[in-house]
């Protein structure tokens, strides 16, 4: 059998495309391809393939993301989380945004597991979806820059802003209570935020689970449109979802499913358990964990069950 020549080893070695995909090329002007390398094969001597990792967003300059955010100024922030400062800000095309600067990244996520998961974060887009806009990496800097929400969240809109005071606090201070939701308006932003919740479980593939369902993660728009917003990226991965098992508490407190307790891992029934709540607070306009209520009417979930057994009991035996 005569020697092998050198272009059908290759072929032979790396198939009819050859050794060189098309890495780092720009499919569109919103497509942006990153190569990441992977350590060598076990038990062999080639690498492994590069993966190609594509965000389906634009990379925003740091240059540009300093003038929207002032150097992010506490004259732009508009409010901190567990894992994120929160700023508002207009684009230099002057559409109104929000920007989140994520908290000093753990030695376990890295620049890798981010793109992994800005790639399937770039690719979510439903109507009920807040949209993500872009992104920023620059050694420690991890920035998310989202569409900004002009009514705010369904929790402030239902219980007044976090930071506020109290509501007869407020009318003596002179400012405007808290909006109330009509029916109408209660029952469009349960059907918008359920059907964001079904486009995640039910529409993409592979289905995600987002992890944090509450009244602060549903945006309002304009005409009380809602959006399901903030799903937990870095715990979709399944290193870092090993990790959060054992190091971090996924979800909020008063919104957790009683089995994620129990089993320590979150499903998509997690999420309907945690929109359940979502649903309740819409209906009595309760928190799901009120410590000022006395002791019995804390919990929104006991205090709904209370009720719940009364009705499912005979009337006489009420009575």
């Amino acid at each position: 059998m005569p020697a092998m020549g050198w272009r059908e080893s290759v072929r032979t070695l790396f198939g009819e495309g050859g050794c060189l995909p098309w890495i780092g090329k720009k499919g569109s002007k919103e497509l942006y391809s990153y190569p990441i390398e992977h350590e060598k094969r076990e038990g062999s001597d080639y690498p492994a393939a590069e993966e190609v990792i594509t965000v389906e967003v634009p990379e925003v300059p740091l240059r540009e993301l300093n003038e929207i955010t002032n150097f992010f100024s506490n004259e732009r922030l508009i409010g901190q989380g567990s894992y994120a400062k929160v700023y508002r800000v207009l684009m230099h095309d002057a559409r109104p945004a929000v920007v989140k600067k994520l908290e000093k990244p753990s030695k376990y996520a890295s620049n890798v597991v981010f793109l992994k998961q800005l790639g399937v974060a770039s690719r979510l887009k439903h109507e009920n979806f807040v949209r993500l806009l872009g992104y920023t990496i620059s050694r420690d800097l991890r920035v998310l820059v989202y569409e900004y929400a002009t009514m705010g969240t369904l929790h402030d809109v239902l219980h007044g802003p976090r930071d506020a005071p109290t509501w007869g606090a407020e009318e003596e201070a002179g400012r405007a209570p808290a909006l109330v939701l009509s029916w109408f308006h209660r029952v469009q932003i349960a059907l918008d935020a359920a059907r964001g919740l079904e486009y995640l479980h039910e529409k993409v593939r592979p289905a995600v689970t987002h992890k944090d369902v509450r009244s602060t993660n549903v945006l309002l728009f304009d005409g009380f449109r809602a959006k399901i917003a903030d799903y937990n990226m870095f715990s979709q991965a399944a290193d870092m979802a090993r990790l959060n098992r054992s190091t971090h508490t996924l979800g909020s407190f008063g919104y957790q499913a009683p089995e994620y307790a129990m089993t320590g891992q979150m499903t998509d029934k997690s999420d309907v358990y945690s929109f359940g709540i979502v649903l309740l607070e819409l209906l009595t306009g309760r928190k799901p964990l009120d410590r000022t209520l006395p002791q019995g009417q804390r919990s929104l979930v006991n205090w709904v069950s209370i009720y719940f057994l009364l009705f499912s009991l005979p009337f006489s035996f009420v009575s």
